[in-house]
């Protein structure tokens, strides 16, 4: 059985962008999860640590969901299927 690396980056940067119509985590079109938030927040540890946690949680649903999908793709190419 091969083995797996699971690879995690986070970037807190500064940003132009409003956030008015944002609520929580948005999906990006590179599977990526953005959150903007305010810079009373972003001074914040408790808030800033919830807004983290908030967007890393669907980032890694999203990367385990893929990565099963991917799993369970590769073991039904693999298992030859049996005769009647």
């Amino acid at each position: 059985m091969g083995k797996y690396k699971i690879k995690v980056k986070v970037e807190i940067v500064e940003s132009d962008q409003q956030n008015e119509n944002e609520h929580g985590p948005q999906e990006q079109n590179d599977g990526s999860f953005t959150m903007i938030i305010d810079e009373k927040d972003a001074v914040s540890i408790d808030n800033s640590e919830k807004a983290l946690l908030e967007t890393a949680y669907p980032t890694i649903r999203h990367a385990l969901s893929k990565h099963l999908e991917q799993v369970s793709k590769k073991k039904s190419l693999k298992t030859p299927k049996r005769k009647k």
